[in-house]
């Protein structure tokens, strides 16, 4: 696939997944208050994971996952009309744990030493 295709349809998703959750497109209460932060789609166009993180327990953050891939199929049926893909990926939700690890770090590294004083 062609690099800039595949950045335009990854960057695309990440917008569309996002309106269509702050719309209310997606009915399913286990879905609320997410972040999307970014998107990866296979070489051969079949498979999409869609990165995210919300501010819950790790027993809501299943419940999540479970609600967001539930619905995966009307984000990916607007996908391929929004794009005019020819095929269709399929579309799996995942937890951005390296977003988190980058959250962690960078405030680890702004936090201020305390004086033993």
């Amino acid at each position: 696939m062609n690099p800039i295709r595949k950045r335009k349809i990854e960057a695309e998703t990440v917008r569309t997944v996002a309106m269509m959750i702050l719309a209310g497109k997606v009915k399913d209460p286990r879905v609320h208050m997410v972040s999307v932060h970014r998107s990866e789609i296979s070489d051969d166009s079949k498979n999409l994971k869609v990165y995210v993180t919300a501010i819950c327990t790790d027993k809501k953050k299943e419940k999540l996952l479970a609600g967001l891939n539930s619905a995966s199929g009307k984000f990916a049926a607007t996908l391929s009309t929004k794009l005019n893909l020819r095929i269709t990926p399929r579309i799996s939700f995942v937890w951005d744990e390296e977003y988190i690890q980058g959250l962690d770090e960078s405030l680890r590294l702004t936090r201020k030493p305390t004086n033993p004083d």
